[in-house]
């Protein structure tokens, strides 16, 4: 169905257009903070430590039960070094029970050698696991630190943004308002179908849309046609708008 406007709201349409287009150029400056790819870069990155951190946490734990069994195991071979100690030294023993009780504090002296090097190996990795765990909390409050300066830019210049949109699009509801529903619906429509652009002055001939110059026969068409009907472009199909510079 052909749509009708009067030459003044259709150029009122450029008005609308010139809104869109800043509107776009907003959304285009959103996509490009670069701090909102960094903000979610930091955020994988704590996420990434987060989980080294249950690891380490999970390798301290297990250390520190591994310590206190080979401290247990150490004790238990000194208690029992000791027992035969005793009994040596009380003077009850026989020549024979002697013999087996050097022997046996031979062989706990060597196993308590044994353990204690375990025991030290166990500590020595405990104290790296610990160290690693303090260094990835240093870290995080770092990046948490970095995440935090990059958020508050972000935000700044979202919420900047946010405000400048919103001022346009109650501007370009003002202009809308005062215009025919129908016009404003085929220009919705075409601006969607052509990449955010649904009206062009026609100016000497040409489409400022697609910057097509229209042939004789067409520009003669039109040179016909009621200021009130709403002109498309043949080409591009966007929404001609005439003036005393289009060439007619």
């Amino acid at each position: 169905m052909a749509v009708n406007a009067s030459a003044e709201q259709q150029q009122a349409l450029l008005d609308v257009q010139a809104i869109d287009t800043k509107l776009l150029q907003v959304a285009h400056r959103r996509k490009g903070i670069a701090e909102v790819q960094q903000a979610h870069d930091l955020e994988v990155q704590l996420g990434s430590i987060d989980m080294k951190i249950v690891a380490a946490i999970t390798e301290v734990s297990d250390l520190d039960l591994d310590r206190a069994k080979a401290e247990a195991d150490v004790e238990q071979v000194v208690n029992r070094a000791n027992r035969d100690k005793e009994r040596m030294d009380s003077g009850s023993v026989s020549a024979k029970d002697l013999s087996g009780l050097q022997s046996e504090l031979e062989s706990l002296a060597k196993r308590q050698s044994e353990l204690e090097d375990v025991e030290l190996e166990i500590m020595q990795n405990l104290e790296e696991a610990r160290a690693s765990h303090e260094a990835l909390k240093v870290q995080r409050e770092s990046v948490e630190a970095e995440l935090r300066d990059v958020e508050g830019k972000r935000d700044e210049q979202l919420n900047q943004l946010a405000a400048q949109e919103q001022e346009l699009n109650e501007q370009k509801k003002s202009v809308a308002a005062n215009l025919p529903a129908d016009l404003v619906a085929l220009y919705d429509k075409v601006r969607e179908d052509q990449g955010g652009v649904g009206a062009a002055l026609l100016q000497h001939g040409e489409c400022k849309g697609c910057h097509i110059a229209l042939d004789s026969d067409e520009l003669n068409r039109i040179r016909n046609l009621a200021s009130e009907v709403v002109v498309r472009c043949e080409q591009c199909r966007r929404i001609l708008i005439r003036t005393a510079e289009s060439g007619l």
